[in-house]
């Protein structure tokens, strides 16, 4: 009886630990509840400042294995780009993350849609830094995202690898 009742205790730790663990991600995205980090980013273009504003949305979904609330901000990002010339292969995949619920299906259109977006703000950034990261597991062959923070949160795993990537380069002025 007495392993019983530490058997059950240790599970409800585990299960609080883990609730927890999931918990923390989900704030990264709950603005209200979380610590925010001011990131100082400007652009030349405040078309390419939506849209990038959207994009940071989706891959905050993505941390947070939320399919729902990214396929939402990937239909906001359409209506951004549209605005955007030259946008065509950017809205091509956005439009992919927006027709699914799919998590894996999004999280690859994130990657073909993160290098648009790259392609997009070069140029365009006249004050801040955009961090270019990188996670070689990510979809059997390594897979990039932009960052307006320097610490890797990683959209193609969410919790089960947050921290699995690094930054290969940095897009400013």
């Amino acid at each position: 009886m007495k392993n019983l009742k530490h058997g059950v205790v240790t599970l409800l730790m585990l299960g609080t630990t883990m609730g927890y663990a999931q918990h923390k991600i989900e704030l990264n995205h709950d603005h209200s509840k979380m610590e925010m980090k001011v990131v100082e980013l400007e652009f030349n273009d405040k078309n390419i400042a939506n849209a990038y504003e959207h994009y940071e949305h989706i891959k905050n979904d993505l941390v947070g294995s939320n399919s729902g609330d990214a396929q939402k901000g990937a239909v906001m990002l359409n209506e951004a780009l549209e605005k955007v010339e030259g946008s065509d292969a950017a809205l091509s995949a956005s439009q992919k993350i927006a027709a699914t619920d799919n998590l894996e299906r999004q999280r690859k259109a994130f990657s073909d849609l993160s290098n648009e977006i790259e392609t997009l703000l070069k140029g365009t950034v006249t004050s801040g830094k955009i961090y270019k990261d990188f996670c070689p597991m990510a979809l059997n062959g390594g897979a990039y995202w932009l960052s307006a923070i320097k610490d890797i949160r990683n959209p193609y795993y969410g919790a089960k690898m947050l921290s699995c990537g690094k930054v290969t380069a940095v897009i400013e002025k």
